[in-house]
């Protein structure tokens, strides 16, 4: 792995990351608590969240109702994401490789391998999203929109960590401007009346509740990711401020998508890009679309990034870069071969049929961080995630049971196109497996985790006691 240099008294990065999950040492430590606004706020900056953001509106939900739902989902998703992100100063490693300490090392193998489902299914998401925007805005076809969008995608990704902090820099400034504009652009105009329904009151909750649940389910997806991008942060900054920033981040940028979405589909009777042209002269819309593709470069290199850490953790004997390039490849194809009209169907049953494992995981990554080790304080050297004969050897089955408990919970509660459980029949088609999930695992792994790490394990690393 190739070093750092110093240049005139300060450290010179290499142009590409050459780390890969090993620890991050103090002296590769760099950046502030602040960047993590941007690094939140960036890859949710493209089209998907403007759609998610719409999708009660032909179901009868009236605006402020998508509104408060969509807030109430962001919320929740991105308090789950902060608090994940300020394990990575801690810790100096990817978030998917730190739950090597509860499920085992090789036991990790399992939700490591559907995180890279997930990160896949994402970027093929973001691809043709950013595929159709680049159409949208040059007139080409789709086709090699896909392949251009990929590419530049995987090259963002092989350069790595210090590219992404920039990138969403850069983006977050644009955004702001743009999409300040836009929401301007909207209030002027108004969104007419709201959409005439004979529901219910109680449809109208069960359709508040659905997309509540898909809004939370898109947002604490991101828990996945969160150390990935703080873990060069130094071990001795603020955790308060970090996880205000991190979450001011995500939390702003989805609910401000979503609520432009919800706006502009309330606007053009379903359609997002249809209220965008209503509200909008051709070269601000040609703006907008390129933002989004530029959103969806961003939110697509984080994914193949993050798949690559997740790579990494199953012991794929390969280079970080290697890794992603492999993961763009299958993308693009998926993108290319499932892009077409029952694309939203396709991608919307797949990417919730994976996402069923990221509660449970997340359940069992909060109770082994801040509760069997203090928020962070009673692991052993940060060294010992990388030891497969270490302390975390082998595999922990008491986890494992609770994860799968955890999935098999949520059987019952489960509403898609592909199946739905008796729960999910009762509620209305609304999904909130995740809460099952989540709860059945805490509890069961709690009942049967280690209360403290064993004796000759629990040294703790100097970095890790000044934060």
């Amino acid at each position: 792995m190739k070093k750092d240099r110093a240049v005139s008294g300060r450290t010179e990065r290499p142009l590409t990351e050459h780390h890969g999950i090993d620890w991050v040492d103090d002296s590769r430590r760099h950046g502030r608590e602040r960047d993590q606004f941007s690094m939140r706020f960036a890859p949710v900056v493209y089209l998907a969240p403007v759609v998610l953001g719409g999708a009660g509106v032909p179901l009868g939900l009236s605006l402020v109702g998508s509104v408060t739902a969509i807030a109430v989902g962001n919320l929740l998703g991105s308090l789950a994401t902060a608090a994940c992100a300020v394990m990575g100063p801690r810790l100096g490693i990817p978030q998917v490789t730190m739950t090597r300490s509860a499920f085992g090392y090789r036991g990790n193998y399992v939700p490591a391998f559907l995180g890279i489902l997930l990160f896949i299914g994402y970027f093929s998401l973001g691809t043709v999203l950013g595929a159709r925007s680049l159409a949208n805005l040059t007139g080409l076809p789709y086709t090699p929109m896909v392949v251009v969008v990929a590419g530049l995608s995987v090259l963002i990704a092989v350069f790595g960590y210090d590219t992404l902090q920039a990138m969403g820099q850069w983006l977050t400034r644009v955004s702001l401007v743009v999409f300040g504009i836009v929401s301007v652009a909207v209030v002027v105009h108004g969104t007419g009346p709201a959409p005439t329904t004979s529901a219910s009151s109680g449809h109208s909750v069960t359709t508040w509740l659905l997309v509540c649940s898909v809004v939370f389910s898109y947002t604490v997806s991101w828990t996945i990711y969160a150390s990935d991008y703080s873990r060069y942060l130094p071990a001795n900054g603020r955790a308060r401020s970090m996880f205000f920033w991190a979450f001011g981040g995500l939390f702003s940028s989805a609910t401000w998508m979503m609520v432009l979405g919800a706006a502009l589909t309330t606007l053009a009777g379903g359609d997002p890009l249809a209220g965008l042209g209503v509200v909008l002269p051709a070269p601000l819309l040609k703006l907008v679309l390129a933002v989004f593709v530029v959103g969806a470069l961003s939110h697509n290199a984080v994914n193949l990034y993050s798949g690559a850490m997740a790579g990494l953790t199953c012991d794929l004997p390969l280079r970080r870069t290697t890794v992603v390039v492999l993961g763009g490849a299958v993308g693009c194809v998926l993108s290319l071969l499932l892009g077409g009209g029952n694309f939203q169907s396709h991608f919307n049953t797949f990417l919730l049929m994976v996402s069923y494992f990221v509660m449970p995981w997340l359940a069992i990554l909060l109770i082994d961080f801040y509760r069997t080790h203090q928020g962070g304080r009673g692991y052993p050297q940060p060294t010992a995630f990388q030891d497969r004969t270490g302390p975390y050897r082998g595999t922990r089955p008491r986890a494992l049971l609770a994860f799968f408990l955890g999935i098999g919970a949520s059987v019952p509660f489960m509403a898609t196109d592909v199946y739905t459980g008796p729960i999910g029949h009762l509620l209305g088609g609304v999904d909130v497996s995740y809460a099952a999930s989540f709860v059945v695992a805490a509890l069961v792994h709690e009942l049967l985790r280690t209360p403290h790490p064993a004796p000759e394990t629990a040294t703790v690393d100097s970095a890790l006691t000044r934060l």
